[in-house]
């Protein structure tokens, strides 16, 4: 039911998880990254004051999903990437590559779990 509210709202998103990590010949640690999972969320700028106090400068990078509990618990973790804004995983060569946006530790609450997605800069 909380999703179907939503469901006009939704947008395909692409989730690729962290399975593990490499080293360069320098000694620099490389993400491995599982083959992206396209999602339907609702995935929106973060907006609200104490969202927009907790990230300060960052908050213009920030985006933000609420999504329910039951049906995602314990699918995604910190330092996955997601594909966002129009970005999807379509021609990439290892997987990861044109993500452009890394998540923060999932929110769990009561009912649903706060997701929250920070531009990747720099690429």
């Amino acid at each position: 039911m909380f999703q179907n509210r939503k469901r006009k709202w939704n947008k395909k998103i692409w989730i690729a998880k962290k399975i593990g990590t490499n080293e360069d010949d320098y000694g620099n640690e490389i993400p491995i990254y599982d083959k992206p999972e396209m999602y339907m969320m609702n995935v929106q700028p973060i907006s609200s004051y104490p969202d927009m106090q907790e990230f300060g400068e960052k908050a213009e990078q920030v985006q933000k999903a609420v999504i329910e509990y039951d049906k995602y618990f314990g699918k995604f973790k910190e330092f996955d990437v997601a594909y966002l804004d129009g970005i999807n995983p379509e021609g990439e060569t290892t997987s990861g590559e044109k993500a452009n946006y890394r998540l923060y530790p999932p929110r769990n609450q009561n009912k649903v779990i706060q997701l929250y997605f920070k531009r990747i800069t720099g690429k």
